[in-house]
Parts: structure tokens; C-alpha cells; sequence
């Protein structure tokens, strides 16, 4: 094998490596008490992304310069077992991300074919679709460019109040991303994904996300808790099921923890969240590159045990 071909397959095995890893070490840590902590939802992101962006930025920025400058120029060089199972790891891993990303995006397209028209709303610049349906809908679809949709029911039964505090808290979760990075989130490309563990981070990030957006859309304002707990009770009470028809690339108005959330509302005194430092962990991780210069010699050498192990 050339050594383009060979650079290939060592960043796929190096990449599954290190995406394993750090998965485990994710698991571990959500079980030893990460899981029962309150955190804010930023930091779920960072933890459910960690293995996949990990792995990328140590297979980017360490390995791939280390074999660049190291690897001894050969014709050919046979690789063992144990990189062929990584490098296989690695594709299932990028196969089902993408799998995820197009079924998401199919049945987004799918929900807003059904939209038979659009009105304006309170928010300048933002839409409402009206979907037909015959459940109780309100949420923010797709990924790159979300859309609000609402169904015919949720606007008969709320009312003109409500339905402005349901469309500032749709606005909210707009104007911090929330869908963006919920679509990261469900096509993450590591192992993580095919654990319970990985599922569970996605929910609690979800939780998250509609208190915070909660917040965002209410403020210290009284009366505009009230009306969007009496929203939310509304549209919960319409219909538990709405989660069913809707695609997985979706944050709805009345589906995630819909009595925590009312509470909140109406009693506003939470706890803090414990906010894990992130932006210190982004700058370490920045600085993986510059760190682990010196050392790229043994990470050949680390590369080449890998190469051969099993040979």
C-alpha cells in the first residue's frame, strides 16, 4: 500500500481510537455522578460532542503532521488486524451520521410538503407555517434554516397572548442556534451514538434548551410566565403524542418535561445550573497542537505499533 493510501487508513484507525476513548470516558464519567448533576445546555453539547470533535482534532492536528514528517518514505507497507477493525469502526461510525443526517432531513422536507400556507408574526423576519394536521404542533423544524410551523388547533385554542410568549420562545431557540445544534448532535459520527448514554445527553440537552428558551422568551416578566405555562399547559393537554409525528430534527413547544418547565414558570427559583468550564476546555484543546509538537516523533512511533500490531 502507498503511503497516501496507508496516511488514509491510519487516520480512520487513529480516529476510531481515539472516538472510542473517549466515549468510554464519557460513560464513565455520566454513571459516576456527571448524569445526576443539573447542568446548562452548552455544556451537554460539549460532552455529546466531545468524542467525535476529539477524535477529529488529535487525528487532524497531531497524527496526520506526525506521519507527514516521520513516515519513513517506502513503496509499499502491510498494515496488522487491529487498524483494518478501526478503520472499518470509523466508517460505520461516518456511515450512520449520515444515515441520521439524511433521514432527518427527509422527514423535515416531508413535515413542512404538508404546510399549506404562511403567516407573519409578532418576531420580525420569522414565519409561521401552518401545518395540516389534526395534532397539536407548534415547534421550530430543520437544521440549517429552521422554520416555525403551527397547526390550526394550537391557534384555536390559544390565546392571542399565549400565542405571542409560544412564538418568542420558538424565537428563542432561533436566535441561539438550538436546531443547529441539535442536528450535531443526532448525526455526531462515534460510537457514543450507539449507546444508551449518547441518547440520554441528547434528551437532557433538549430539557435544556426549552428552559433556557423558556427564560429567553419570558424574562423577570410576570405576566409573560403566566401566559406561556398556560400555553404550554394547553398544548400538552391537547395531545401527549404530538412527538410521534414529529422528525427527529424538531424542538416543539409542549414536549420536554412540560411540569418542570410550568413550575418554573410560575415559581422561578431554580437552582443555577453548574456550568462546566468551557472555554477553558476550548483553549486546551487549541492548544493540542502547539503542545504536542515536541512529541511528535513518539506518535509515530505510537502509529507504527498500531501499523503492525497483529502483523
Amino acid at each position: 500500500m502507498n503511503s497516501a493510501a496507508m496516511l488514509c487508513v491510519v487516520l480512520l484507525g487513529v480516529y476510531a481510537l481515539v472516538s472510542l476513548l473517549l466515549s468510554v470516558l464519557i460513560q464513565i464519567a455520566w454513571f459516576a455522578g456527571l448524569k445526576s448533576v443539573r447542568q446548562a445546555s452548552r455544556d451537554l453539547l460539549a460532552q455529546r460532542m466531545l468524542p467525535s470533535v476529539g477524535a477529529l482534532l488529535v487525528t487532524l492536528t497531531v497524527v496526520m503532521p506526525a506521519f507527514l514528517i516521520y513516515e519513513p518514505a517506502r513503496q509499499t507497507e502491510e498494515f496488522g488486524p487491529l487498524l483494518v477493525a478501526l478503520g472499518l469502526i470509523a466508517l460505520a461510525t461516518v456511515g450512520d451520521g449520515i444515515r441520521r443526517a439524511w433521514r432527518a432531513w427527509r422527514l423535515t422536507r416531508e413535515v413542512l410538503k404538508n404546510c399549506s400556507s404562511s403567516h407573519s408574526s409578532p418576531v420580525p423576519g420569522l414565519q409561521v407555517n401552518i401545518l395540516d394536521s389534526s395534532e397539536p404542533i407548534v415547534a421550530m423544524v430543520g437544521g440549517w434554516r429552521p422554520q416555525l410551523i403551527a397547526t390550526h388547533s394550537v391557534i384555536a385554542e390559544c390565546s392571542r397572548e399565549e400565542l405571542r410568549q409560544i412564538i418568542a420562545h420558538e424565537a428563542a431557540h432561533l436566535s441561539s442556534g438550538d436546531n443547529l445544534k441539535l442536528l450535531l448532535l443526532l448525526v455526531s459520527p462515534d460510537a457514543l451514538a450507539w449507546l444508551p448514554t449518547g441518547r440520554a445527553i441528547i434528551e437532557r440537552w433538549r430539557a435544556a434548551a426549552e428552559l433556557e428558551a423558556d427564560e429567553r422568551a419570558s424574562g423577570s416578566d410576570r405576566l409573560k410566565r403566566l401566559e406561556l405555562a398556560s400555553a404550554l399547559v394547553k398544548v400538552a393537554r391537547l395531545s401527549m403524542r404530538a412527538r410521534d409525528r414529529l422528525p427527529p430534527l424538531s424542538l416543539s413547544i409542549a414536549i420536554d418535561n412540560v411540569e418542570g418547565r410550568v413550575r418554573q414558570l410560575l415559581a422561578p427559583a431554580p437552582g443555577a445550573p453548574r456550568y462546566i468550564p468551557v472555554k477553558a476546555a476550548l483553549i486546551c484543546a487549541a492548544l493540542i497542537p502547539v503542545i504536542s509538537i515536541p512529541f511528535l516523533g513518539r506518535v509515530q512511533q505510537f502509529v507504527e505499533l498500531l501499523v503492525a500490531f497483529g502483523r
